[in-house]
């Protein structure tokens, strides 16, 4: 049969159409094939990411477990740690205080030291002193010796003593005797008027055991019994005796030649205005002696006599 050009086109364009559409299904069924297998991959892929994801899961489960056991374990570790901070603290503290009482102690010790040293030092010297003592107790004791003979001697030659002057009697004791007083008028005739005495004289005996020697002055002092001054004195002077110093009032003085012999002296002495009634006491001295007083009697005048 003869094809016309009416018939070809159609049968052309469906032959077309049929190549396209050839194409067309090759190209969809092989980029179906393609996404098939690419979809395949990735079901393997998200079988295999699963599997991952469990996997990680498990593990995060187990790290997570594992992180807790960690937390407990670093919180009793932190504890631990805190409670070895707080040893290590009152560690330190001890140490500190032990440092302390060391340096303390070290001190005490240095201070011991020195005292020892300075006790040794002292025991030393006392042991020094200590010879030296019993040196001197046996020198002493030889001293003693020799003292308590001397002693012995000496109240031997005291015991005698005193026997003699047992029989004696002491200086300050010894005064002048044989006293005699004498009141003459004018006429040199003697009264026993008061107002009529013109001179006034006494007289004694110097023993020689006052030891009275060469050219002393003898003082007279005139006085009544209660010692105050007769008259007016010539003046007063300090007399030194043994026991006291005596200040008197003088009213005559002569000067006497003393030989340590048994002497009589004689003194006078001129009232310088009429004697008063009464009784008197004349006492004697030279400047270191008191040789004796007496005491006498002026009466008073009447008119038939």
């Amino acid at each position: 049969m003869k094809t016309t050009p009416r018939t070809s086109t159609p049968l052309t364009a469906m032959l077309a159409m049929l190549l396209t559409l050839g194409v067309v299904g090759g190209l969809y069924l092989d980029k179906t094939r393609t996404l098939v297998d690419r979809f395949d991959q990735e079901e393997r892929r998200a079988d295999s990411l699963l599997s991952v994801k469990l996997q990680l899961e498990g593990d995060v489960r187990s790290l997570t477990s594992q992180l807790e056991t960690a937390t407990g374990e670093n919180e009793s570790l932190g504890k631990r740690i805190s409670d070895l901070h707080g040893q290590l603290y009152q560690r330190d503290a001890s140490e500190k205080q032990l440092r302390q009482q060391n340096r303390l102690r070290t001190g005490t010790i240095r201070g011991l030291t020195r005292n020892l040293d300075s006790m040794t030092t002292i025991r030393d010297s006392l042991e020094n002193q200590l010879a030296a003592m019993n040196d001197k107790i046996s020198w002493l004791s030889d001293s003693n010796g020799l003292l308590l003979k001397e002693t012995k001697d000496l109240q031997q030659k005291i015991n005698e003593l005193n026997t003699s002057l047992q029989t004696k009697v002491p200086r300050s004791a010894v005064t002048g005797d044989e006293f005699m007083v004498e009141t003459r008028k004018s006429n040199r005739k003697e009264t026993a008027k008061a107002k009529k005495v013109h001179t006034l004289t006494i007289s004694l005996d110097v023993p020689p055991e006052l030891e009275l020697e060469n050219i002393q002055d003898v003082l007279v002092s005139l006085t009544d019994p209660q010692h105050n001054p007769a008259m007016p004195p010539l003046r007063t002077t300090t007399v030194v005796l043994s026991d006291i110093n005596e200040v008197v009032p003088v009213h005559a003085i002569q000067r006497v030649i003393f030989t340590g012999k048994p002497k009589r002296i004689s003194i006078s002495l001129t009232p310088d205005k009429p004697l008063k009634p009464g009784t008197y006491r004349a006492s004697v001295y030279t400047k270191t002696a008191y040789l004796g007083s007496v005491e006498f009697q002026l009466r008073d005048s009447f008119w038939f006599f």
